[in-house]
């Protein structure tokens, strides 16, 4: 597995927790025991193995050199993001329709999962500097491999 692969995975499974937590405040202010702590686990699971595969698959957009290699890393992340949140939607869901099958809401559920990263966004802006210093180090980890 490649750094970028782990790097990418872990960018998904940050955008994950942001998106559960909105902002830092609510994860001190959580009240644990109410919360659905085996599905969040299985999901953040699901959104660093849906990170890993996308940063697998589209590796080949961070390493290259000069502005245009940074556009391009920067653009893969987003993409990767992107196809990392429905990948963990379907990884996530992956017990429920083995259960139940597949059913429309399970579709309109892992369409969403391409919502991942700019909900997350939304809701804690502070994360797009993490994020993208997360693709950077991406992105030169796999420069210095070519």
């Amino acid at each position: 597995m490649s750094a970028v692969t782990i790097v990418l995975a872990l960018s998904s499974m940050l955008l994950f927790l942001a998106l559960v937590f909105e902002d830092l405040g609510e994860i001190a202010d959580a009240d644990w025991s109410n919360l659905p702590i085996g599905l969040i686990v299985r999901y953040l699971i699901a959104m660093g193995l849906g990170g890993a595969l996308a940063g697998h698959i589209l590796s080949g957009l961070f390493g290259r050199t000069g502005f245009l290699g940074w556009l391009l890393a920067i653009f893969g992340g987003v993409v990767t993001a992107t196809f990392a949140g429905m990948v963990g939607s379907a990884i996530g869901l992956a017990p429920d329709l083995f259960l139940d099958g597949f059913q429309t809401r399970d579709f309109v559920a892992i369409g969403a999962g391409a919502l991942v990263f700019p909900l997350a966004l939304i809701g804690w802006p502070v994360l797009l500097p993490i994020w993208t210093a997360l693709v950077s180090t991406a992105h030169i980890l796999a420069r210095r491999r070519r």
